[in-house]
């Protein structure tokens, strides 16, 4: 499994509450979609499910909360 880390190199894992950093909208990681990429290319990627809007995001774009 490729960990994903967020703008702040804290890792992101499902379950956990995290922010969309351009909007202040805040939800939970469903998933991580990063499986056959490299760290680097999940990095880069929209791989990260959340659980409300169903819509991937980049793990830049997010801040992980607590």
């Amino acid at each position: 499994m490729v960990k994903v880390y967020d703008r702040n190199r804290n890792p992101i894992i499902p379950g956990k509450r995290v922010m969309v950093a351009q909007t202040g909208e805040i939800d939970v990681a469903k998933a991580i979609h990063a499986e056959g990429l490299a760290p680097v290319q999940a990095e880069r990627e929209p791989v990260v499910e959340l659980q409300q809007t169903g819509a991937r995001y980049v793990p830049f774009d997010l801040v992980r909360l607590g």
